[in-house]
């Protein structure tokens, strides 16, 4: 193993140590918010990657700036914008890009380390909220990842993104 993949194994694990702390320190709930299976992630990242991204001309799964590798047929919304210092309010604009369902209803978050979690959407922004403004992306999609809500931290930026074919 090389220096570089040493470090960059280092940096997804404190991703997922920060994670696990939050979980800790405000007490979430785990049945609202928890790491998937780890029987779980790898079909998680799969089921994402081929249903959002170019797979014929990226073939290799990568989570890091996933989203510059996203099909050009995906149908999207528009674009919501921090300045960083509105993070509360930000994270709370999930709500106006996920339809209103059932708040039980189980969702998975991927962040930009390829860690999984399932959670329901309260138990999700909870994490969000807690977490560094200086994350990395991250992923939110419905377990039959129909659509897909993408954080870019570079843009400071989010929105929706389904398949046009998908008509959602």
């Amino acid at each position: 193993m090389t220096i570089e993949q040493t470090e960059s194994q280092k940096i997804r694990y404190e991703m997922r140590n920060e994670i696990e702390n939050i979980i800790k320190e405000k007490h979430i709930d785990r049945t609202a918010f928890h790491e998937a299976g780890k029987g779980q992630f790898q079909k998680v990242q799969k089921k994402i990657y081929y249903s959002f991204c170019d797979y014929h001309k990226y073939p290799t799964m990568q989570y890091s700036y996933m989203w510059t590798r996203f099909r050009k047929e995906l149908k999207q919304t528009e674009l919501i914008y921090t300045n960083w210092s509105d993070w509360d309010c930000y994270i709370e604009k999930i709500d106006s890009l996920i339809p209103a369902k059932n708040p039980d209803e189980m969702y998975y978050l991927l962040v930009d380390g390829g860690w999984v979690y399932e959670g329901t959407l309260s138990g999700i922004k909870q994490v969000l909220h807690e977490y560094p403004m200086s994350m990395d992306d991250f992923y939110i999609t419905p377990k039959d990842f129909s659509w897909l809500v993408v954080h870019c931290e570079d843009g400071g930026c989010m929105n929706k993104m389904w398949n046009a074919a998908a008509n959602r």
